[in-house]
């Protein structure tokens, strides 16, 4: 069985906590009975634990404003910095806790930006994949899909509704991930709805490398030689850039504010780069909100982070700072649709020479975009406007009467 050998590569990564979920589990399932026609019209968000900033907080928020019939809870830590806002809009549950359990069997939609968005991801992972329980999922995404993810295709995930946010996105989801034709909408992002009111500051860049599989994931098959953070060739290349003295003089030259603000599953180790320059802000999640900054941005230094979608869409220059391609297809994930030569929105440069380059013209430009960027942005971003979460809602809303 293909699910339950999937599920046995990544038991590698259970742990006390997944362990000590079974007793939550349940204790909610010999009480979800007496609660399924209660719960049996809720719709359950969440994103991670401690997280209400992406997709599903949006498209939350959306609901409480907006839709105030539907019963709806947001799973969340209580202990974690965005609680306030959520209690704040609407109903809460515990984040693993047996009412997150109960409305996780009883609730008629389980919505979440993230796959694992789940009382608890390896349990429920292992139910849904072996129909031992399916609830209807809806998958919010956290970034647009532009590679070849292994671990989105059909035959290992259990999603009823499939979001996603460009043109190319769709086509690509429906054509290489075997899901039925049903599954995938092309609806816009709810965290779209927000980059419509830009406040943009005079100046500002940000600089938002992702992950790499190879420096974190322990089940991961190629962990390639296991590299340390503070030791990789993902360090070193970008603290070339970060400490470069071309950089400092640019920042210098045209006033730059820069924000440092690296993937969060590389935020533990946010000190560890050492800048030079202290014009140079380590933006943490804890003090600063992503897209807050984005909006905020004149323009973006990245990687190969789906973020810059979030960009392009505000019709924002990008530049991708790209050392290490070869070995980012073959350890982290295969090319999809989007090609980072070849493509109207930004360039590519491995060297950070090259990219300083660039960002001196962008600069004098004005950080304005080319008439081929607008052209594409027309046709990639059919759904621009604010009404992405409405979209689905209304879908939802009809899906299942």
């Amino acid at each position: 069985m293909i699910s339950f050998s999937y599920f046995i590569k990544k038991i590698k990564d259970v742990n006390g906590k997944d362990i000590a979920a079974a007793i939550p589990m349940l204790a909610a399932l010999a009480v979800t009975p007496f609660f399924r026609s209660r719960y049996s019209k809720t719709w359950l968000v969440c994103e991670e634990r401690n997280e209400a900033r992406d997709n599903g907080y949006h498209f939350f928020r959306y609901l409480c404003r907006n839709q105030e019939q539907q019963d709806c809870y947001y799973a969340i830590s209580p202990k974690c910095k965005d609680y306030e806002k959520i209690k704040a809009l609407g109903k809460t549950v515990n984040y693993g806790s047996i009412k997150h359990w109960i409305l996780y069997f009883a609730s008629q939609y389980n919505i979440s930006s993230q796959k694992g968005g789940k009382p608890n991801a390896a349990l429920c992972s292992f139910f849904e994949l072996n129909n031992v329980f399916h609830p209807r999922n809806v998958f919010l995404q956290h970034g647009v899909t532009k590679d070849k993810n292994d671990w989105l295709m059909a035959k290992k995930c259990r999603f009823d509704y499939f979001v996603t946010a460009t043109q190319s996105e769709y086509e690509f989801v429906k054509k290489a991930f075997g899901y039925d034709p049903d599954i995938v909408h092309f609806t816009g992002f709810p965290r779209f709805d927000n980059l419509h009111d830009n406040n943009v500051v005079k100046n500002r860049i940000i600089i938002m490398p992702t992950w790499r599989k190879w420096l974190r994931l322990r089940s991961e098959k190629n962990t390639r030689l296991g590299d340390d953070i503070v030791t990789s060739d993902f360090m070193s290349n970008w603290l070339l850039l970060l400490n470069s003295g071309n950089f400092a003089q640019l920042i210098e030259k045209y006033k730059l504010e820069v924000f440092f603000y690296p993937h969060r599953a590389m935020q533990p180790f946010l000190r560890d780069f050492k800048l030079e320059n202290k014009n140079i802000k380590l933006a943490s999640v804890d003090e600063y909100d992503m897209q807050e900054l984005m909006k905020s941005a004149c323009m973006m230094i990245t990687d190969y982070s789906s973020v810059y979608f979030d960009m392009f869409y505000m019709k924002k220059p990008v530049i991708f700072y790209q050392f290490d391609e070869e070995e980012f297809r073959k350890y982290h994930y295969e090319e999809g649709w989007f090609d980072y030569h070849n493509n109207p929105f930004a360039k590519s440069y491995s060297s950070y020479k090259d990219v300083l380059t660039e960002l001196e013209n962008i600069i004098h430009a004005d950080y304005k975009v080319s008439e081929t960027f607008l052209k594409a942005h027309r046709k990639e971003f059919v759904l621009f406007d604010d009404n992405n979460s409405e979209r689905i809602y209304r879908d939802l809303a009809e899906k299942f009467v």
